[in-house]
């Protein structure tokens, strides 16, 4: 048995092993910020807003607002104008008012 054997020379290190290893450092780096940016930092500032008394609607990580958009669209559509009514704002954008 040869003694040190088992070491290995930092200079036997394949380098696409390095590579990886980096890559795969950079990546989860990036997943953290993106978690932050998407998740952390959105759920925070509506803690700090209710905190302070402001309310609304709750965050939802991809679909925001859709749900009840959609909703207050198809509200808005099935009610008909009267006529010679020139507010449309209620109709076209319903989740602004």
């Amino acid at each position: 048995m040869v003694l040190g054997a088992g070491l290995r020379c930092p200079a036997s290190v394949p380098w696409s092993s390095l590579a990886y290893g980096l890559l795969g450092l950079v990546l989860l780096w990036q997943g953290g910020r993106l978690l932050h940016r998407l998740w952390w930092r959105p759920r925070r500032l509506e803690l700090a807003l209710r905190a302070q008394g402001l309310r609304g609607t709750r965050y939802r990580f991809l679909t925001g607002d859709l749900g009840e958009h959609g909703r207050l669209n198809r509200e808005a559509w099935a009610r008909p104008l009267p006529l010679r009514c020139h507010d449309i704002a209620p109709r076209v954008a319903p989740l602004s008012i």
